[in-house]
């Protein structure tokens, strides 16, 4: 089974249960566990009557968000478990979003220079070739354009030693790869870490120009992305970034 089926797979199995244990807002972009989102960082222009595709939307928080501030959104996800999650809010919220069960690795079917921004939340650990992924969304802008991108930060693939309170980071330049599975019969799933320099420089040799780079803390008790599914790690996340997030708009 190929890398991008393995993950699939994965998260068509764990959507259930992640959403049920997520606190995921749909009043903010959710962009690291406990820490802040767009509405304190204030990173995205105004959306009203703009063109937004979301590459890797889940359960849809994020689209609705942007939708319900008067943007035209296209969120995009290969996982049908996840988008069946959000197509319970979008009826509940009467929201027009387009959805695409579709491979964000691969964008040829989508027309160029029809974007006004992208957003793209963890999902970059996910994909085996960012310039390809980056170049794809440079193409898909305006001249205008521009792109969030939050994405696992590479810190986060070195073991937390619980009782010292410390991370054991062996080597920071070339971070061990998490294989896992939700399921003992699902296929293996892939996330990949990168050193900070190697996406930036991806984003940077695709045509963007980096505004702002962030290693958001998780203390903040308003944050839009909290639950029971991170509060296991809530020691570990007030020490060390668990994401890193880039905007970028075209050069």
């Amino acid at each position: 089974m190929s890398f991008r089926k393995g993950i699939q797979s994965g998260w068509n199995s764990m959507s259930s249960s992640y959403q049920t244990l997520s606190d995921i807002s749909i009043n903010d972009i959710h962009l690291s566990p406990f820490g802040p989102g767009n509405e304190e960082l204030n990173l995205i222009p105004d959306v009203k009557g703009k063109k937004i595709i979301e590459l890797g939307a889940g359960g849809l928080q994020n689209s609705l968000f942007i939708s319900n501030k008067g943007a035209n959104v296209t969120a995009i996800d290969f996982s049908l478990e996840q988008l069946n999650h959000g197509q319970i809010l979008l009826e509940t919220h009467q929201s027009g979003i387009h959805t695409v069960l579709a491979d964000i690795s691969h964008l040829n079917f989508l027309k160029s220079n029809q974007f006004d921004g992208i957003i793209s939340i963890f999902a970059l650990e996910f994909i085996e070739n960012i310039d390809d992924f980056f170049k794809s969304c440079q193409r898909l802008l305006n001249k205008n354009g521009w792109i969030l991108i939050s994405t696992v930060h590479p810190l986060s693939a070195f073991e937390w030693d619980e009782e010292r309170q410390i991370l054991e980071v062996e080597n920071y330049f070339n971070p061990p790869v998490e294989i896992w599975k939700e399921r003992p019969s699902d296929p293996h799933a892939v996330t990949i870490f990168r050193p900070i320099s190697e996406i930036f420089n991806s984003i940077t040799n695709s045509g963007f120009l980096v505004k702002r780079l962030i290693e958001p803390s998780a203390s903040h008790s308003e944050s839009p992305y909290k639950g029971i599914y991170w509060e296991p790690y809530r020691d570990r996340l007030n020490a060390v970034p668990f994401a890193v997030i880039f905007k970028a708009t075209i050069k």
